[in-house]
């Protein structure tokens, strides 16, 4: 039986290994917060509630990244997206042949960054590099160790890195991610990012109410009619860039109805139709992974692929330059810049020979 490790103990990764070891597989899970792990490895087991009702307790709950990656088959990584960089650089030295990785999710161009990581590192390997869309569950802490889940995702795309390897992912691990199905390239599932359009924007534009420190329901109430039109420009730049490198990808909105089984039109109504989505608390402060992390491997990279294909992307680099302000950051030097993807200087042409 395959043996899988999960990166990140926060409520996705928590809840993926409770998953996994409800359905007989080995699992260990690690994060790097030694606080966090001493507090899951206390309790008799990790319980989830809402849409489900499990209560298991992984094989070994460590800040040992070492231990996790020797002996896994398949490695999860459900941590931010903005620790991919390091975490490819601590995994080069440890991994063998065979092994599978899957960033979920990768938000934009995760397993680009990835495998540049590991060419400079002269990891030579014969790994497997894969990333989803968005992270497969909707879920939230409720306590320590409990884990609320208010929707179930239906459908989420995954490719792998090169584009010829995604058979194989999905052949490996479809029995226990049976929510997967095949993208075309990860160009798909990196131009598919939710996280990007739905959370830096509408989180800046609600910057009064984070800095009077009045919560809001950040679905229902913080992505207003406006909002939402604004988030959609973004939509539209996001696919002239996908359209330039030969895709057509899913709009946001129809990306949402397709996971969620949700019939309406339009951003706004989409997204006020979601039950997975009511209840959603906002942020407690801008230094939040809805801007920081959603900027630094979404927005940002999106920004990137325009600037080397020659797309202009006003909407999506405003987003950056109010998300830099509001945070005293320079996100556009920070993120994953075009030399961090490896895409510097390509065609677009270039670009889709590269991952396929």
């Amino acid at each position: 039986m395959l043996k899988y490790s999960v990166l990140g103990a926060g409520a996705g990764g928590a809840s993926m290994a409770v998953i996994l070891k409800s359905q007989g597989y080995p699992v260990n899970l690690y994060d790097k917060n030694s606080a966090l792990i001493e507090q899951l490895n206390a309790l008799p087991a990790i319980t989830l509630t809402g849409k489900y009702d499990l209560a298991e307790k992984p094989d070994l709950i460590t800040d040992d990244i070492h231990q996790v990656i020797a002996d896994a088959d398949v490695i999860m990584v459900c941590t931010t997206t903005d620790a991919h960089h390091t975490l490819a650089e601590q995994m080069a030295p440890e991994l063998h042949d065979e092994q599978l990785i899957v960033l979920n999710p990768g938000h934009t161009g995760g397993a680009m960054e990835v495998r540049n990581i590991f060419s400079k590192c002269g990891m030579h390997k014969h790994v497997y590099v894969a990333e989803s869309t968005d992270l497969i569950y909707s879920c939230r802490p409720t306590a320590p160790g409990v884990i609320f889940h208010s929707g179930i995702k239906k459908a989420m795309k995954l490719a792998a890195l090169p584009a010829s390897d995604t058979a194989h992912v999905l052949d490996v691990i479809g029995s226990a991610f049976p929510v997967f199905y095949a993208g075309g390239s990860v160009l798909e599932t990196s131009l598919e990012n939710l996280g990007a359009l739905l959370h830096p924007m509408p989180t800046v534009m609600n910057i009064n109410k984070l800095d009077n420190h009045i919560p809001w329901d950040y679905y229902m109430e913080g992505i207003t009619p406006s909002i939402a039109r604004m988030v959609e420009q973004m939509d539209a730049e996001k696919k002239a860039i996908a359209a330039a490198l030969g895709l057509e990808i899913l709009s946001l909105t129809d990306s949402i109805k397709r996971s969620f089984k949700i019939d309406q039109d339009g951003l706004y109504n989409v997204l006020q139709h979601n039950a997975a989505y009511k209840g959603v608390k906002s942020p407690p402060q801008v230094q939040h992974r809805f801007v920081t992390e959603d900027t630094l491997s979404g927005t940002v990279p999106i920004a990137a692929f325009g600037r080397v294909l020659g797309i202009a992307t006003p909407m999506t680099d405003a987003a950056i330059a109010l998300a830099s302000a509001a945070c005293g950051r320079d996100f556009m030097a920070e993120g994953r810049t075009a030399e961090r993807l490896g895409i510097a200087g390509k065609t677009a042409d270039e670009i889709r020979r590269m991952v396929l």
